[in-house]
């Protein structure tokens, strides 16, 4: 019995997608890992120096461990996804570093990241 091609296309569009968020999560992990690894100054100065790119995707890799429901996140985040190349304002950039420091330090991020190893 053959599967049909568009049942066999969503197949693949979902494993590849399972793939791809399991390779997110994986780099994610490690940039995490090396946040909390430094002392508390070394860390804000790392997440005040990422690049648009490497902060909002580990704002919402930790957003999403948090556990957290924060508006400002969410809409920064639906933003980026529906308009890639648009830069954040500075308000916007300076609060997204500000979240990102703070959910780092979160003790339900840094249980979970223990979990997740």
């Amino acid at each position: 019995m053959e599967v049909p091609v568009a049942i066999a296309d969503r197949v693949q569009a979902l494993i590849n997608a399972y793939e791809a968020k399991k390779k997110f999560n994986a780099e994610r992990k490690v940039v995490v890992n090396n946040l909390h690894s430094m002392d508390k100054l070394s860390c804000e100065m790392a997440v005040y120096s990422f690049p648009q790119g490497e902060l909002l995707d580990t704002l919402r890799f930790v957003y999403e461990l948090s556990g957290t429901n924060s508006k400002f996140v969410t809409n920064i985040l639906t933003q980026s996804r529906e308009n890639p190349k648009k830069v954040l304002s500075d308000a916007q950039r300076t609060s997204a570093k500000s979240l990102l420091f703070n959910l780092i330090n979160e003790p339900s991020v840094i249980s979970a990241m223990k979990e997740i190893q």
